[in-house]
């Protein structure tokens, strides 16, 4: 495990990854030009990046300045609520290119060179049903296969969302517009896209999300649909 000195401290790649998630990153332009190409690096937020450090303790990578205008611009105003403080975040942390190489700085210091993984064409993907990958799963690390919000959250629609979920923000939204809410993912759909990351991109392992529902029977049953849907269709990792 990598050691790093940080304002007079000395602390592992596990606390610096800590830090880094929760304080964001800046990414230089010239990092997504060089190695946009040929790694799974992109612009676009819900392509969930990441990167590696040396000793492979990998990192979620959200960029405080690019991706945050991003999510500006797509984003309803109701949604944007959660973002009301983002432009007062500040961070000191930076990725910049050092030696033709991607290179982690708290303010001009280095900490450490950093790598990603290889690309990917999951994000240009659909299921058989027209249903795209991206903005329904994500892929989280090298391992993980995720989906966010597989069925609306009946707390959200009520009036009750999480106070930090952007699926509940936007439940919460439609509901109180009397407008209907996202029709969940369906199961076959879901199995589809483990299939799609477990023989092509090589995860492993799938977390399964979905919304809150008033009848946990009924939330149970959603789980259920999608873990047999995944094993018949032979999508499980061993």
């Amino acid at each position: 495990m990598n050691h790093y000195d940080l304002l007079g401290e000395r602390i592992d790649s596990v606390e610096l990854k800590c830090l880094v998630v929760s304080r964001g990153v800046k990414v230089s332009k010239d990092v997504y030009r060089r190695f946009a190409k040929t790694n799974r690096l992109g612009v676009n937020p819900l392509m969930c990046n990441c990167m590696i450090f040396s000793d492979g303790v990998i990192a979620q990578l959200t960029d405080m300045g690019f991706h945050l205008g991003y999510l500006t611009g797509i984003l309803s105003w109701d949604k944007l609520k959660l973002l009301k403080y983002a432009r007062e975040l500040e961070t000191k942390f930076s990725l910049r290119i050092l030696d033709e190489k991607p290179a982690l700085f708290y303010e001009d210091t280095f900490l450490d060179f950093v790598s990603f993984p290889p690309k990917t064409d999951f994000y240009g993907q659909k299921t058989s049903s027209g249903l795209p990958f991206i903005g329904n799963a994500v892929l989280q690390g090298v391992d993980w296969v995720a989906f966010q919000c597989l069925w609306p959250c009946e707390y959200a629609a009520s009036g009750k969302p999480c106070q930090f979920c952007f699926s509940g923000a936007e439940h919460e939204s439609l509901a109180r517009r009397n407008k209907n809410l996202p029709e969940p993912v369906g199961a076959t759909e879901a199995a589809e896209i483990v299939k799609y990351a477990i023989e092509k991109v090589g995860c492993n392992s799938i977390q399964i999300t979905g919304g809150s529902t008033f009848n946990s029977a009924r939330e149970s049953g959603y789980i259920t649909s999608y873990l047999e849907a995944i094993n018949q269709m032979g999508s499980s990792p061993d």
